[in-house]
């Protein structure tokens, strides 16, 4: 799992977060109080992941329960929500609570590119009677829907092959805080539950493999080259012996310059289309909130199996063509 946590000042500057030892925490909590009201400032901490999440509307369920059972710890007066729901084409549908959160059309059949959960709490700490506001915005991505976004505007020539550009962040939590204790306890309620989510595990051989991909065409062509050269000088002795006959030696000539070229270039093929399916076999990560979410996963599920087939299928080219290299004498 990839983490990133960044501490923010929501001024003009970034400053990091400071919590000193235990005798010097009323003495901090009273200058945070006194630089909050002279500036008007809060702090910012966010924490991004890049686990692949298959998320449904149950786990979203469970997510908001964790974040309300967090504030029944803290005095609330004041809170309010707000769910947002993107669909490819910019199409946004907004709901002001959870609850009517829940009447979201799930026969919608525009994938869902991204959710996001906005809640605003103001709560009094017990050191004091002052409220203090704190914001927890929560972002989840589907990746498969903003690849297909991408492919969809990609150029023909790079689809396909997108994957590799993708960004990698699938969630992300931001709280704007007054007390970073309160703080870290929405950052871990919100860790807990990306551990409980259903997620595909990373192939590290997968990376290691695009990271390389790029020579596997040449790769394969210099193979060819070796095994073609190993053969025309075996087959020197046999062509080239005295008597010679010119007749048969023009022949090799023709047949082995031919089938060098034919094999070399059928063999870069073979090796190039064994990258695309190294680049562009897509990791799921999604979210499954209705029809066309469903659709979207089923395609990318078929879109693998038509994957492993050209894998497949261009190895044992590769194959065959090695052994017509061997054959080519018998033309001759």
């Amino acid at each position: 799992m990839s983490e990133v946590i960044e501490h923010i000042d929501s001024g003009d500057g970034e400053k990091p977060v400071l919590v000193g030892d235990a005798s010097q925490t009323d003495f901090i909590k009273l200058y945070q109080d006194v630089y909050r009201q002279i500036t008007g400032r809060s702090e910012q901490i966010r924490k991004r992941y890049s686990n692949n999440l298959l998320i449904e509307f149950s786990e979203l369920e469970q997510l908001n329960y964790k974040i309300l059972q967090l504030c029944d710890v803290h005095n609330v007066v004041a809170k309010n929500e707000v769910i947002s729901i993107f669909h490819d084409k910019e199409r946004k549908e907004q709901f002001t609570s959870f609850e009517k959160f829940r009447t979201y059309n799930s026969n919608a059949a525009s994938p869902s590119v991204s959710v996001v959960l906005k809640y605003n709490f103001s709560i009094i700490p017990s050191r004091t009677a002052r409220p203090e506001e704190y914001v927890v915005t929560i972002r989840l991505m589907s990746r498969v829907a903003v690849l297909q976004e991408m492919e969809e505007d990609a150029p023909a020539f790079i689809r396909g092959r997108v994957v590799r550009y993708l960004d990698s962040n699938t969630a992300e939590a931001t709280i704007d805080y007054a007390d970073y204790v309160v703080a870290r306890g929405f950052l871990e309620a919100f860790d807990e539950w990306i551990k409980g989510c259903k997620t595909e595990p990373n192939k590290a051989w997968l990376d290691t493999l695009r990271r390389w991909s790029h020579l596997i065409p040449h790769f394969m062509r210099i193979s060819a080259l070796l095994l073609l050269t190993y053969l025309v000088l075996q087959s020197i002795p046999v062509f080239f012996s005295k008597p010679m006959d010119l007749a048969k030696s023009a022949r090799f000539l023709v047949i082995y310059s031919s089938g060098i070229y034919i094999i070399l270039s059928l063999v870069h093929a073979a090796g190039e289309a064994i990258e695309f399916v190294i680049d562009s076999y897509p990791i799921l990560s999604y979210l499954k909130l209705n029809r066309g979410d469903s659709k979207l996963i089923d395609e990318f599920q078929g879109k693998r199996t038509k994957l492993i087939t050209k894998f497949i299928l261009a190895s044992a080219w590769a194959v065959v063509l090695g052994v017509i290299a061997t054959k080519l004498e018998k033309l001759i």
